[in-house]
């Protein structure tokens, strides 16, 4: 039912229909299929706007974190953070989902991880665990991990202050297009030769 819903939706090998393929996708969401269930959940918040839309999808989502799917993951972090009204100990476990996510490889929960630890969103602030986790976002590619991580070898959180590793950080994010005055001040205002390391550093890059 999952697999006609996305033929249905793409009007592969079939006639295009919205209709349609929306009622296979809910039909598969029902039956247990994760995949389906966090199409579903984002099905219901596009058609949906406001907070409604979020509430509907919740227990779409919550049903495929629960079978590992790290989109529907991360999209319960979001909403347990965020939504009005839940219960005190789904609050609580929104840094829950969102590591799981995290642990999954996926690098937007990565950066959010660092994010949060570094700001004490959801929970205690621990610049140690955010720096690691901006870290790892970082090395996966993600640009504005990459531009927060210079952010966080400059003010030493969670670290030892690092101009060049700073720097490093910096080209790499700019050379992806990600624009930062402070940043770019900072870069001006150090040493020729922590310039050219840094460079180099970054030209040695790979993502990892």
């Amino acid at each position: 039912m999952f697999e006609y819903a996305l033929l249905l939706m793409t009007g592969r090998y079939v006639e295009q229909d919205k209709k349609k393929a929306d009622d296979y996708m809910h039909r598969a969401a029902e039956a247990g299929n994760s995949s389906a269930q966090f199409n579903w959940g984002q099905i219901l918040v596009s058609e949906n706007p406001g907070e409604r839309g979020l509430q509907l999808a919740l227990p779409y989502y919550e049903k495929s974190a629960e079978q590992g799917v790290a989109d529907a993951q991360y999209a319960v972090a979001q909403l347990y953070n965020t939504l009005k009204g839940l219960p005190t100990e789904k609050k609580n476990q929104a840094r829950y989902w969102l590591e799981r996510a995290a642990n999954a490889g996926f690098d937007t929960a990565q950066l959010d991880m660092g994010l949060w630890y570094v700001n004490g969103i959801a929970g205690p602030q621990d610049y140690d665990k955010g720096f690691q986790w901006m870290r790892i976002a970082a090395y996966r590619g993600n640009v504005v991990a990459q531009n927060k991580l210079a952010h966080l070898y400059i003010e030493a959180l969670g670290t030892r202050p690092d101009p060049v590793e700073a720097a490093k950080w910096y080209v790499l994010s700019r050379r992806a297009g990600l624009q930062d005055p402070y940043l770019e001040d900072f870069y001006l205002g150090i040493e020729d030769y922590q310039q050219k390391e840094a460079i180099d550093r970054a030209n040695k890059f790979r993502r990892g």
